[in-house]
């Protein structure tokens, strides 16, 4: 169950912890208290505002009280602006007298070392406990625009600009950094910003779910360094998706995250960076790589007029003056999945009409010196971009942020035009800068907002906002038929260890995914008798927990083609493994049938710190570790995202069939990994690791085949 969170976003009562008369001075800053109070003034806030401080009877023409149960109205809200070491009696303190939330300002927690972590230790068991509600410790805290509550430790400045956007952010710094960018330079008003800090209490999940709900707010932003309920993020970004809230997350620390080693391959074929992809990807989480990617998406899924007209695409059009520009943007646009289109030759005949001897027909369409020096071409260029059907978003591109003196500047003269043209426009139009940074000129950025046209600054940035809009449009597209079947109910217990094969191989085909046919041989004797049942050609495999890796002591032999070499070969196997590995316990030999030629693919399940059992996809065989072309998937997956996680393969088109190859039975691949899907999130904590390498994908139409596999359970 989710926390209700108003007590700490939008209280009725607050009280203020280490507020004091000291003034600022020339070498000291305001007291962080202080300047609570005098953000709470300033905003207007409607609720009850004291203060507690053993010193004074008042401050700021607020009551002050010695001690918080000295305090005698109900508090929903304590401010803490005190030293670290006295912040857990406080908060103790606080929740003994019936208040329900705090933000912490103090550093010095879980971040500096143990002195820290058992303080902070003491915040997180009284919030588990006893449903204590805290932002921070470590933050700027929460600033509640709509609810004029800023419980916030930097000064806000006048005029502050609200709107739809909420941001949610661990650090402080940035929380200020990203919101200042958006209110001056996109024109972009704020709902909410929460700086968390080390999320001892309220966590980033828990601040997303309460935006979700909040009426205020269209867009929730995050830069988040650690998630804390990650199962709980899947499940909220799937509301968030289902009520249409774009939900952007720029995550930080993927370089530094370790991995857990597994006996499997799928232990060491992926990381925690490509997990937490995966599950944005799956629950319709727009994700940024940079600051300033962030800024300019919020941009985008906020300005109303832009989205409105978007009906999804990837094919881009752009206008700019410069052919430099045109190359860069092309190749940005490529890097990330966009297309630049040829216009069609119905646009290329109006543009021969429209304007004089212009030479220029293709797309990224130059308009070269001629529109500076004709105010005619610019419109007409814009229109046909507009009108072209190959196009689905026409961009310009355009020097907002240019420094120069207005009379030397273009950018006010195309802006007023690209207003004209986006007031009777159906199509989505957007403005990009080829440069990052630098103060952008109002005169050019509002009245292009009110007109529905966003701002981005920089290809790269631009055209990968277009991207993460088409996909974010894609899911919810897909996302109301897009289901994973049936699951079924967790609770069966699996013996821990490396199950054998057979059980390993029966455990699969329980989940719809075959193998050859097999059986465990004890002696030379009974391995003939088994191919009697099965049938040649065979492989023989030692069996063994303690052996993982079979064909590193000997263990396999493959293609064996009558009974005498079944026999010389189960002789051999044994005396070459009790060689090479003495301490292993040899339970026999498997005999299995080989499978049909077709493309080779590893399966399987490895588990992650965070989401638990994850599913992997590779091109596989020998070279799987070597490749690592694997895509991921969070359990339970649909043929649809199996399907997907296919064609973020780079050998993709291999299965398609490639170089006169037959296409390979992808349907059936995409079942088998929704079948593994389906068993890992079954058996779900149990799984240690599991490998399916390889499985035979067999020509369309004719199925998967497993060959080899290997199952820990914990």
């Amino acid at each position: 169950m989710w926390r209700d969170l108003a007590p700490l976003m939008n209280p009725r009562s607050v009280a203020i912890i280490g507020a004091s008369q000291r003034s600022a001075s020339a070498l000291n800053r305001e007291p962080r208290g202080n300047r609570v109070i005098r953000n709470l003034k300033s905003f207007g806030y409607p609720g009850q505002i004291v203060a507690v401080n053993p010193k004074y009877s008042e401050v700021m023409d607020y009551p002050c009280y010695p001690e918080i149960s000295a305090i005698p109205v109900a508090v929903d809200c304590v401010v803490l602006a005190v030293p670290n070491r006295q912040v857990p009696d406080l908060l103790e303190s606080a929740a003994a007298s019936g208040v329900r939330a705090a933000v912490v300002f103090s550093a010095g927690f879980a971040e500096i070392g143990a002195e820290g972590k058992q303080r902070q230790a003491r915040l997180e068991a009284l919030s588990r406990d006893r449903g204590f509600l805290i932002c921070g410790p470590n933050c700027y805290g929460v600033l509640n625009v709509f609810g004029k509550a800023p419980l916030f430790a930097s000064t806000i400045p006048q005029g502050f600009l609200a709107g739809p956007v909420a941001l949610v952010s661990q650090s402080g710094g940035l929380s200020t950094t990203i919101a200042n960018a958006l209110m001056l330079n996109r024109h972009v008003g704020l709902s909410h910003i929460v700086s968390c800090g080390n999320q001892a209490g309220a966590t980033v999940e828990e601040y997303f779910n309460y935006l979700v709900e909040d009426e205020n707010t269209r867009v929730i932003a995050g830069f988040v360094e650690g998630f804390k309920q990650p199962h709980q993020l899947l499940a909220v970004a799937r509301k968030a998706s289902e009520r249409n809230k774009p939900l952007i997350i720029l995550k930080g620390g993927r370089s530094e995250v370790s991995q857990r080693a597994a006996a499997t391959h799928s232990g060491s074929l992926a990381g925690a960076a490509e997990v937490i992809d995966a599950a944005f990807r799956q629950s319709g989480v727009v994700s940024v790589r940079s600051i300033n990617e962030l800024i300019d998406a919020i941009s985008v899924f906020s300005c109303d007029g832009f989205v409105k007209h978007y009906r999804g695409g990837r094919r881009i059009g752009v206008l700019s003056g410069s052919g430099g520009e045109c190359t860069l943007v092309s190749d940005a646009a490529a890097s990330v999945g966009l297309e630049v289109p040829e216009l069609t030759e119905a646009t290329k005949s109006h543009l021969q009409e429209a304007v004089a001897d212009f030479g220029n027909m293709n797309n990224p369409l130059d308009g070269t010196g001629a529109m500076y020096d004709d105010e005619k071409i610019f419109p007409r260029l814009l229109q046909a971009l507009i009108e072209d059907a190959n196009i689905d978003v026409v961009t310009v591109n355009l020097e907002a942020n240019d420094p120069r003196p207005k009379e030397l500047k273009s950018g006010n003269r195309f802006a007023q035009a690209i207003e004209t043209a986006a007031a009777s426009s159906k199509k989505p139009i957007a403005c990009f800068s080829s440069v990052v940074g630098g103060p952008v000129d109002p005169e050019i950025l509002l009245p292009l907002r009110k007109a529905g046209v966003p701002l981005m600054e920089g290809a790269e940035c631009a055209t990968s906002t277009i991207r993460n809009l088409a996909e974010f449009y894609e899911f919810q597209e897909s996302r109301r038929s897009d289901a994973a079947g049936d699951l079924r109910a967790r609770g069966r217990k699996l013996a821990s260890g490396m199950l054998p094969a057979q059980a390993a191989f029966q455990l699969l085909e329980e989940f719809g995914i075959s193998a050859t046919p097999m059986a465990l041989a004890h002696s030379a004797d009974e391995a003939a008798a088994v191919v009697e049942r099965i049938g040649f050609p065979v492989a023989l495999k030692i069996e063994s927990a303690q052996i993982t890796h079979k064909s590193d002591v000997g263990g396999v032999a493959l293609n064996l083609s009558d009974t005498a070499a079944v026999r010389g070969a189960y002789n051999q196997m044994i005396a070459d493994v009790s060689r090479r590995a003495p301490h292993a316990k040899l339970d026999g030999v498997v005999v299995q049938g080989m499978a049909c030629e077709g493309v080779e693919m590893i399966l399987g399940v490895k588990r992650d710190p965070l989401f638990g059992p994850v599913v992997l996809c590779g091109f596989g065989g020998i070279l799987v570790e070597l490749l690592k072309d694997v895509s991921i998937g969070i359990p339970p997956l649909s043929r649809q995202q199996a399907h997907d996680m296919l064609k973020r393969l780079r050998g993709f088109p291999i299965l398609a069939g490639a170089r006169g190859k037959p296409a390979a039975d992808i349907e059936a691949l995409c079942e088998a990994i929704a079948g593994l899907s389906r068993l890992a999130w079954t058996f779900g904590d149990q799984l240690a690791g599991l490998d399916i390498n390889p499985v035979i994908v067999l020509p369309k139409g004719e199925g998967v085949v497993a060959v080899d596999a290997l199952v820990e359970i914990q």
